[in-house]
C-alpha cells in the first residue's frame, strides 16, 4: 500500500530532485523548472522549495545591487549558486539592468538566456520585442514556433542527460551526416573499447553523447535508477519487491529494452565498434542479464532475492557513472594554444587560403586553457570558417595583410564568464552585420552564425572607431569578427 501511494511518490519525488540536481550542475536552463515541478507534499518537494526560496534571497539582493550599482554583486549571487537555481525572470531583470547601461551585448545575452528558460513566461512577449529592439535576428531564434511564415531556429527539447546545452535538432543534424562519412572512411576492428574510439574520432561525440543520453534517461534512470530506495530500504520486504516488479520488470522487457540501446550504438558506429567487446558495457549487460534472471523470484515476493537485485542494482549505478564521466568531456572542447594551432594549420592548409601570403598570422591564447559547452568538431568548424573568411579578404587587399586569433575571458555580473573568441584582420573591405545572419549556403557565415545560436553563444562585427585599434594589435586591424560562449561549468 505504501509503494502504490505515497511511497512510490516519494521515490519518484527524490528520483526527480536529483535529476534536477544534475541538471542544474550541467548548466542546463530548465533546472529551475525541474525543481518547481517536484510534487510539493513530498520530503524532496519541500526541500526543493525551501532551497530555491534561500537561493532566491540571495539572488534578488544581488540583482537589486546590481539593479542600484552597488557593491557586493558577486558575492550576494556566489551565495545563492551554491543553494539552488536562479529564478529565470531574474535574468530579465539583469537584461533590463544592463540595457540601461547600453551594455547591449549583454542585454542580448541575458534576454535570450530568459527565453530559453521561460519561452511562456508571463512575460516573455514583452521579452522578445526588448530584444528585437536590440537584435531582429536574434529574437526570431526565440519567436513561437506559430509565427506565421517565420523561418525560425527556437532550441529543440535536449535528450536528458548532463550534456544537454545542445539543441537536439542541430545535434542530429550535424551528427548523423558526420556519422555516414565516419562509418564510410573506416573500417577498424571489432572490439575497439567506446572510449578508444571517441578519443580517435571527435566526429563522433554529438551522436555518442545523444545514444548515452538515451540510454541513461530511459533505462538507467526511469528504470534501474528509480528502484534505488525499494533496493537500498529498510521496509517490508513484500512491498519493496512488488515495486521492483513494477518498475524493473514491465515492458517493453528489461533485456529487449538494454539490447535495443546497444543495437542502436552498433548502427550508428557500425562495425568500427563492438559493445559486447568492451569491458565497460560487457560489464553492464552481464548485469541486466542477471537481474532479467531474477524476475520470477522477484514476481514470487521472495524476499532472498533483494542481496542479488541489490547486487545488480550497484554494477548498473557504477555504469551509469562512467557514462556519465565518459559524455561529460564530449562536449567540452578545451581552448588552448593547441587549439588554436591547431585551427589555424587547417586553414593555412587549405588550397585557397593557403595561397594568401600573410605578413602575420597572430594567435593569442586565453591566459589559462578554458573550457567551452561545445562540441570540438563544431568548435573547429566554426572557428576555420569565421578564420578562412578573414584570411581571404586580407588576400584581397593591399600589404600589410594581418590577421589574428585572440581569446578573452569575462565574468558576468550572473557570476557566469563569458569566453570571446575574435578573430581580426587588417582589410579595409567592410563586413555588413547581416552577413552572418544570412542562411543561404553559398554565405558561409550565415551557417556559422546559425550554429553558433545553437549554443547559446552570439556572433557579431566590431569595427575599430576614431583609430582605436581592435585587440592588443595596436594599429594592426580594422574589424574583428567576434564569437561569445559561456565558459563550461567546473
Amino acid at each position: 500500500m505504501g509503494c502504490q501511494g505515497d511511497g512510490a511518490a516519494e521515490v519518484e519525488a527524490a528520483s526527480a530532485l536529483r535529476a534536477a540536481e544534475a541538471a542544474w550542475a550541467s548548466g542546463d536552463v530548465r533546472a529551475h523548472r525541474l525543481f518547481v515541478e517536484i510534487a510539493p507534499n513530498t520530503a524532496a518537494g519541500r526541500e526543493a522549495a525551501s532551497r530555491l526560496r534561500s537561493a532566491d534571497v540571495h539572488y534578488r539582493v544581488g540583482v537589486e545591487r546590481f539593479e542600484s550599482n552597488a557593491p557586493g554583486v558577486r558575492e550576494a549571487l556566489a551565495e545563492g549558486s551554491q543553494i539552488a537555481p536562479m529564478d529565470p525572470a531574474l535574468y530579465l531583470r539583469l537584461a533590463r539592468a544592463c540595457r540601461a547601461r547600453d551594455n547591449l551585448l549583454r542585454a542580448a545575452e541575458l534576454y535570450s538566456k530568459y527565453l530559453a528558460a521561460a519561452p511562456e513566461g508571463d512575460e516573455a512577449a514583452q521579452a522578445r520585442d526588448e530584444l528585437r529592439a536590440l537584435d531582429p535576428t536574434l529574437a526570431g531564434v526565440f519567436d513561437p514556433p506559430s509565427t506565421a511564415g517565420a523561418a525560425t531556429f527556437a532550441p529543440a527539447p535536449a535528450p536528458p542527460g548532463p550534456w544537454v546545452p545542445v539543441a537536439a535538432g542541430f545535434l542530429c543534424g550535424v551528427a548523423f551526416t558526420s556519422l555516414v562519412g565516419a562509418s564510410l572512411r573506416a573500417r577498424r576492428r571489432r572490439g575497439l573499447s567506446l572510449e578508444r574510439l571517441l578519443t580517435a574520432s571527435p566526429e563522433l561525440h554529438p551522436a555518442v553523447a545523444y545514444l548515452v543520453g538515451s540510454l541513461r534517461h530511459e533505462l538507467l534512470k526511469h528504470r534501474v535508477g528509480a528502484t534505488r530506495d525499494a533496493v537500498e530500504g529498510a521496509t517490508d520486504p513484500t512491498e519493496r519487491l512488488a515495486f521492483l516488479e513494477r518498475r524493473l520488470f514491465g515492458e517493453p522487457r528489461l533485456r529487449e529494452a538494454w539490447d535495443g540501446h546497444v543495437a542502436a550504438f552498433e548502427r550508428a558506429l557500425g562495425p568500427r565498434v563492438d559493445l559486447r567487446r568492451d569491458p565497460v558495457f560487457r560489464r553492464a549487460d552481464r548485469a541486466i542479464r542477471r537481474l532479467a534472471r531474477l524476475e520470477t523470484r522477484v514476481r514470487r515476493r521472495d524476499p532472498s532475492v533483494l542481496p542479488e537485485v541489490r547486487a545488480q542494482h550497484e554494477a548498473l549505478v557504477r555504469f551509469d557513472a562512467s557514462l556519465a564521466g565518459l559524455v561529460a568531456e564530449l562536449v567540452r572542447t578545451r581552448v588552448d594554444v593547441g587549439f588554436l594551432t591547431e585551427v589555424a594549420d587547417a586553414v593555412r592548409a587549405e588550397h585557397s587560403a593557403g595561397r594568401v601570403a600573410l605578413d602575420a598570422l597572430d594567435l593569442r591564447p586565453p591566459t589559462e586553457p578554458i573550457d567551452l559547452e561545445v562540441f570540438r568538431v563544431d568548435l573547429v568548424l566554426i572557428l576555420k570558417n569565421v578564420l578562412r573568411n578573414a584570411v581571404l579578404a586580407v588576400g584581397r587587399a593591399a600589404p600589410p595583410r594581418r590577421v589574428a586569433v585572440e581569446v578573452e575571458v569575462e565574468l558576468e555580473p550572473t557570476g557566469d564568464e563569458t569566453v570571446t573568441l575574435r578573430v581580426l584582420d587588417s582589410s579595409p573591405e567592410p563586413l555588413d552585420p547581416e552577413v552572418l545572419f544570412d542562411r543561404r549556403v553559398d554565405r558561409g557565415l550565415g551557417l556559422v552564425a546559425a550554429a553558433v545560436r545553437r549554443y547559446g553563444g552570439t556572433i557579431d562585427v566590431e569595427a575599430a572607431r576614431q583609430g582605436v585599434a581592435l585587440g592588443s594589435g595596436v594599429g594592426a586591424y580594422t574589424k574583428a569578427v567576434v564569437i561569445r560562449f559561456f565558459r563550461a561549468a567546473g
